[in-house]
């Protein structure tokens, strides 16, 4: 993974103090109150553009840890032994999440935590004009339809909520209509970007900045690149290329391009929440066997995401011996996207349209920088070997689950204990959104 600046610098910490006094006004708030007046909460309505922006860049953060756990153990990449809690070698991999867990509740409302600062930089989008307004709001609408999306990642054909009025008579869009209005954000985002004029009126971390997206015109490709992702999920092949297009993708370029989460050890800060030790006595997060046992001869992807330990480990009878490396320090940034996902996504689009020779273009770079040979696609191989490589590419990183279901394969998932488990497709809706007795 990418080694760009582990810690904050100086001045990116202090937003992300100055953020947390917003973000702690939001802390219990979940997906029912985003467009109410908060007349006893003056810090947050008084609060300045830069501090909503660094809060909502530190909220984007939130139980990311636990989203990439859920959604990489259903998608059987990985186990995750935690002897406090056995819900993640039960319900995860048995069937039945609990709609009141927090397994699914903590992520949710953390990312409708995170639309709540948006919305306040929507309002305080009101009160400016030209290219500062255009700005926030293209910064805004942006962050918003990601965090949607990746509520959806988790209930998919469950739906979504898109009604913030905290009227639980409001019912849950569909999957669909989630994903028009995800599409509707992202393009009216990319608009007001193209308005904005060569800098923001606010400044944005390391996680945007050392990759050349914290101006409008960065932040742009940052928004195609998410555009192309959602247009892919739907099969809407060419408008994922016309995307890509206007993204950062780049096979010249470093793989690990992209967008990050920081993390640091500073005051307030947060700490790389998958982070663990390889070597330690006892390991939680854990490579999938078949990771291993399905890896090709000599793919530095598995070398370079898990460790193979010299004694496995064996819990609730389930047993492995691959220690996750995805992240080498506890303030190892997390990508949100990187140019490798932008080439394969590219790949997927034009296998779609049956442009077997871009495709295999695409898939060989990723290859050569992963040490293997080329491949020559057909219309026999070419979404097996696409699935190959987003699955050692972006391993651990929230997309094999997805991208499993998206092409009716979770049949093809291992069932580690036949007598107890299954596949889950998707996640129930959170208790906390449905009306009693409805």
């Amino acid at each position: 993974m990418k080694h760009i600046k582990s810690t904050l610098s100086q001045k990116a910490a202090r937003r992300l103090a100055q953020a947390g006094i917003a973000l702690a006004l939001l802390l219990t708030v979940g997906c029912g109150t985003l467009d109410i007046a908060n007349p006893n909460a003056p810090i947050v309505e008084d609060a300045t553009i830069q501090s909503l922006v660094t809060g909502t860049e530190a909220g984007m953060r939130l139980e990311m840890g636990i989203y990439l756990r859920v959604v990489s153990i259903l998608g059987r990449e990985v186990y995750y032994f935690e002897p406090a809690d056995p819900r993640y070698t039960g319900e995860l991999l048995f069937g039945t999440v609990d709609p009141g867990g927090f397994l699914l509740n903590r992520p949710w409302s953390a990312r409708y935590r995170t639309i709540a600062n948006c919305n306040f930089l929507l309002e305080k989008a009101q009160a400016l004009s030209g290219e500062a307004k255009a700005g926030v709001e293209g910064f805004a609408k942006t962050v918003i339809a990601y965090q949607l999306l990746l509520n959806l990642n988790y209930l998919d054909e469950n739906g979504i909520k898109l009604d913030f009025t905290g009227d639980l008579d409001a019912g849950f869009a569909s999957k669909a209509d989630a994903f028009a209005t995800i599409e509707t954000l992202l393009d009216e985002a990319h608009a007001s970007l193209g308005s904005a004029g060569a800098a923001f009126p606010f400044k944005l971390t390391d996680g945007f900045a050392d990759g050349g997206f914290d101006t409008p015109a960065g932040f742009a490709k940052f928004n195609r690149a998410i555009r192309a992702r959602v247009a892919v999920y739907q099969g809407k092949y060419n408008d994922a290329l016309t995307a890509l297009g206007a993204s950062f993708v780049d096979p010249g370029a470093s793989l690990d391009l992209g967008v990050y989460h920081l993390y640091g050890t500073g005051l307030g800060d947060q700490t790389n929440p998958i982070f663990e030790n390889p070597d330690a006595p006892f390991v939680k997060l854990m490579g999938h066997p078949t990771f291993a046992a399905d890896a090709e001869a000599g793919d530095a992807r598995f070398s370079n995401k898990v460790r193979v330990r010299a004694e496995a480990t064996t819990f609730d009878n389930l047993t492995s011996n691959l220690g996750v490396t995805l992240a080498t320090s506890s303030t190892s940034p997390l990508p949100v996207i990187r140019n490798e996902e932008l080439l394969l996504l590219r790949a997927e689009a034009n296998i779609g349209l049956g442009n077997y020779a871009a495709a295999e273009a695409d898939i060989n770079v990723v290859r050569a920088a992963a040490g293997l040979g080329n491949v020559t696609l057909t219309a026999d191989n070419a979404l097996t070997q696409l699935l190959y490589e987003k699955r050692y590419s972006l391993f651990g990183e929230g997309h094999r689950w997805i991208d499993m279901r998206r092409y009716g394969k979770l049949g093809e998932l291992p069932i580690d204990r036949p007598a107890t488990d299954n596949i889950i497709d998707k996640l129930p809706r959170p208790e906390t959104e449905v009306k009693e007795g409805g």
